[in-house]
């Protein structure tokens, strides 16, 4: 397997997935969210829905952004 970039994936990677917020599903105490990736997959090029995804686990990444995901522990 392959990322997008033609590089080999193995178990243990880090990936991003670059996608767009679909629609948001607030409650009191957390949100969740869908989104659509911005990549197609292979071989048709169709792009992937995600769904009921938690904030909590995602990275804004507009142009300008700066993320570090060692700070946050996660690489």
């Amino acid at each position: 397997m392959h990322d997008a970039k033609g590089r080999e994936l193995k178990a243990g990677d880090t990936v991003l997935i670059p996608a767009t917020i679909k629609d948001l599903y607030p409650t009191d105490e957390y949100c969740n969210v869908s989104a659509v990736s911005l990549l197609g997959r292979r071989p048709d090029g169709a792009k992937e829905t995600f769904g009921a995804i938690n904030t909590g686990v995602m990275l804004r990444a507009n142009p300008g952004d700066e993320n570090d995901l060692t700070a946050l522990g996660a690489g």
